[in-house]
């Protein structure tokens, strides 16, 4: 249902305390899968699959196919597609080099090193190839993807290290693998059998760790609060994905409930803990910092960039997380591109920040009681970090919602700012391109919004 922006950010918003509750006990996380119907308290949700309908649905392709045909050397989503067809990971040519056991973090008793920048690669090459297919109808790539995903099914065993960190590795590459399996389900080059043992794959291990991660939002001996909002809301992401396309409601539910009243960093409310302000600057309408404003803004960025690419993933299936507590997603997008966009190579944001002093895991209930810590501005560290995810949001509000453009004044200067590079015109790209890097931040999240989402100024 369609959303009238008249009243949006009119509500007063009551300011939302944070407090480090809800010690979950000592002793092993337990790594089964409980039933989808554990918990009859799970509100319902109302979903439809259009496949495909994860990250990327059908009017998208459709829209960027048609860009493409056209082959307008000045349309942002030609130039992005130029750069797809550049990246490393969308040759068909492209083999993979799956691994039995994938460990992210400390290495200590894995009986391996760290490897999973290997997978992160692997991962990233099945979708820009299922992509490049889509777009393109190169079976080549098709083919190339199907090979990837399935190699990984078959050889990957085990995702493990000596602490948590093997649940970032579960949120991005989960989504990551996830999304390839949906642009590719219907591929006629993917045999039922081989497509049937990568759902189980991606059910078992994948799903499992990452199920297991956000119901008890990190284990052993931490509060619900303790791990920060993009580690939840990768793993949120990396179920929605899996859920759509294994076409299981129950799994849903569960993303549903933590995202809209759920305990964890994820949640909404605790993701951004504070009302909205005036943006002083009347620039924008309303702004507000999210939880990890305080700490830096690499995770900043990333926590805007994953919760795009979640609420992305639900708007395509029906739930309109976008939507959800008035918009409060679009108040701290505008936040963080308003601190970290540089038109002309200077910040923008020359004057300090609105900043409601975050107390991080201070009287919580963790067992560790020196970790906690109190954020009073908004952190510099890391300021203008790039992340492909500001032409989704704009499309979404903008194109679609049809908010009023003020309301995304950062935001759009981010994606205009992300369709150059040195004043040629390229798109915001994803992992394989210049901007992002090597190492695993470019792996963080799907990205190529201008090639799917522009439509535009």
């Amino acid at each position: 249902m369609k959303l009238s922006f008249k009243a949006i950010f009119t509500t007063v918003f009551a300011v939302l305390s944070i407090s480090c509750s809800g010690n979950l006990g000592a002793g092993d996380i337990d790594l089964t899968l409980p039933d989808g119907d554990d918990n009859p308290s799970l509100p319902d949700v109302t979903v439809e699959f259009n496949h495909p309908c994860a990250y990327v649905n059908a009017s998208d392709i459709a829209r960027a196919r048609e860009a493409i045909k056209k082959a307008d050397a000045s349309d942002p989503v030609y130039a992005s597609w130029l750069s797809l067809c550049k990246s490393r990971f969308a040759q068909s040519g492209y083999t993979a080099n799956p691994l039995p056991v994938v460990v992210r973090g400390d290495a200590t008793g894995t009986g391996t090193t760290e490897n999973y920048i290997t997978c992160a690669q692997d991962a990233a090459a099945a979708f820009q190839l299922a992509l490049r297919y889509r777009l393109s109808d190169d079976t080549a790539c098709a083919d190339a993807a199907v090979a990837i995903l399935n190699a990984w099914a078959s050889v990957c065993k085990t995702i493990t290290a000596n602490d948590n960190n093997q649940y970032l590795l579960v949120g991005f590459q989960g989504l990551t693998f996830a999304n390839a399996a949906e642009l590719l389900r219907d591929y006629p080059g993917w045999g039922v059998d081989d497509q049937n043992k990568f759902k189980k794959w991606l059910e078992d291990l994948w799903y499992a760790k990452s199920h297991t991660f956000v119901s008890t939002h990190g284990g052993n001996r931490t509060c619900n609060l303790h791990y920060w909002s993009n580690w939840e809301l990768a793993n949120l992401s990396c179920q929605l994905a899996i859920g759509i396309y294994l076409e299981d409601k129950d799994k849903i539910k569960i993303v549903n409930q933590e995202f809209t009243s759920g305990k964890g960093s994820g949640a909404i409310n605790n993701m951004i803990p504070y009302a909205p302000v005036a943006d002083p600057d009347g620039k924008s309408y309303l702004i507000a910092q999210s939880m990890e404003s305080g700490r830096d803004q690499g995770h900043a960025t990333l926590v805007v960039s994953l919760c795009s690419e979640l609420c992305q993933t639900a708007d395509n299936i029906g739930l309109g997380f976008w939507e959800k507590e008035n918009s409060k997603v679009l108040a701290m997008a505008e936040y963080t591109a308003k601190y970290n966009v540089k038109p002309d190579g200077r910040f923008l944001a020359m004057k300090e920040m609105p900043f409601t002093p975050y107390k991080y895991c201070i009287d919580c209930a963790c067992a560790d009681k020196n970790h906690g810590t109190t954020h009073t501005v908004v952190s510099s560290d890391g300021r203008g970090k790039e992340r492909a995810c500001w032409e989704l949001i704009y499309a979404h509000y903008v194109k679609k919602q049809k908010c009023p453009a003020n309301w995304c004044y950062y935001t759009k200067l981010f994606a205009e700012q992300l369709r150059y590079t040195n004043g040629v015109l390229t798109g915001d790209g994803g992992a394989g391109v210049d901007r992002f890097g090597e190492t695993s931040a470019a792996f963080d999240q799907l990205g190529w919004g201008t090639l799917l989402f522009y439509q535009g100024d």
